[in-house]
């Protein structure tokens, strides 16, 4: 692939309002399933690194060269979507996107059409002492600077508050490891307005049944932007919150998303990797897709291993993993900057 010059970068930026006429932003409206589940893409994202570091497992990348040294070699085994944290929250923006900037933009380059986003500018710890948020412009303000520089053709876009956590010896939810994550109403219009100014993608979690139904309503309503992609993330006995990762609890949320034609992924939280759950067989016989990565599986095996390992789950079901331009078309990112 020819790389993405910053030019070319500048000239698809300005063209952003023209790109608009590729098509409505919102999302439509349409059987849940087209042709069979055989000839339908598989997704496959990996979050390479989460809120994990190397004290916990020595193979997460945490500096910028790391990071990029990662996202280049996932890209080149496959991945469809790969999406990072920096770690480093800070409430002046223009500090907070510097190491997603630097990451990103030799990234870009090596992979045009990667489809590539960052995770929210939140600072738990601070959170949880304050029971406060920093505002939309500033959690998610990042965001809006990684699209309008060309360098992220996706976002987060999340639709509520979630506790995470785990228990104590009795039972009771712990201080320990604890912390509250989500977007605020001007969180979720915030980055509906970054859609429609740029056209990026949008990842969309889905932590609670209540998240999936503002992403229904936001689909009824015409506002779910095109490009749009949930992770419904599940927990095992030892998280506080989010739904078992058994098939009844995936079967309420596909109940939810019927009639919608809504690309779909599950994830599980915890010590246990979703490949040893039944969802990711589950997903792949429903025509979804499942998230993999150090993020997830804080204490499993390397990003690629835990990728090979999912590629050979994929092979078996006989579906094929889309990437590239072909992914951004399935997706159909309208980001002028990769848009094929």
């Amino acid at each position: 692939m020819a790389d993405i010059k910053r030019r070319d970068l500048a000239r698809g930026i300005a063209a952003a309002g023209a790109a608009m006429a590729l098509g409505a932003t919102s999302y439509p409206l349409r059987a849940s399933m087209t042709g069979s589940v055989e000839n339908t893409p598989v997704i496959l994202e990996v979050a390479i690194s989460g809120s994990n570091s190397k004290a916990r497992n020595l193979q997460v990348p945490e500096t910028v060269e790391e990071h990029i040294a990662e996202m280049d070699a996932c890209f080149k085994a496959g991945a469809t979507i790969v999406h990072t944290h920096s770690n480093q929250p800070n409430k002046d923006v223009d500090k907070a996107v510097e190491f997603y900037r630097n990451t990103y933009k030799p990234v870009r380059e090596m992979h045009p059409y990667g489809i590539i986003y960052a995770t929210a500018n939140f600072a738990p710890q601070l959170y949880n002492k304050m029971r406060a948020v920093w505002p939309a412009e500033v959690q998610c303000g990042h965001h809006e600077i990684l699209a309008r520089e060309g360098l992220a053709n996706m976002v987060l876009l999340d639709t509520g508050v979630v506790a995470l956590g785990g228990y104590d010896d009795k039972g009771v939810p712990s201080d320990k490891g604890f912390f509250w994550y989500g977007f605020w109403p001007d969180d979720t219009r915030f980055i509906l307005d970054v859609c429609r100014r740029y056209g990026p993608g949008t990842s969309i979690s889905v932590f609670e049944p209540g998240w999936m139904k503002n992403v229904v309503a936001m689909a009824k309503g015409g506002t779910l932007p095109r490009g749009s992609k949930l992770n419904i993330y599940f927990g095992g006995e030892g998280i506080s919150s989010l739904a078992p990762p058994i098939p009844e609890a995936l079967e309420l949320y596909l109940k939810m998303m019927e009639g919608l034609d809504l690309k779909w992924s599950v994830g599980n939280v915890g010590n246990v990797s979703i490949m040893d759950t039944p969802l990711a067989q589950m997903a792949l016989e429903r025509g979804g897709s499942f998230r993999v990565g150090l993020e997830d599986w804080a204490t499993g095996p390397g990003n690629l291993e835990q990728m090979a390992r999912a590629r050979e789950m994929i092979n078996r079901v006989g579906r094929p993993v889309v990437t590239g331009k072909e992914a951004i078309e399935y997706l159909d990112i309208p980001f002028p900057p990769t848009r094929p």
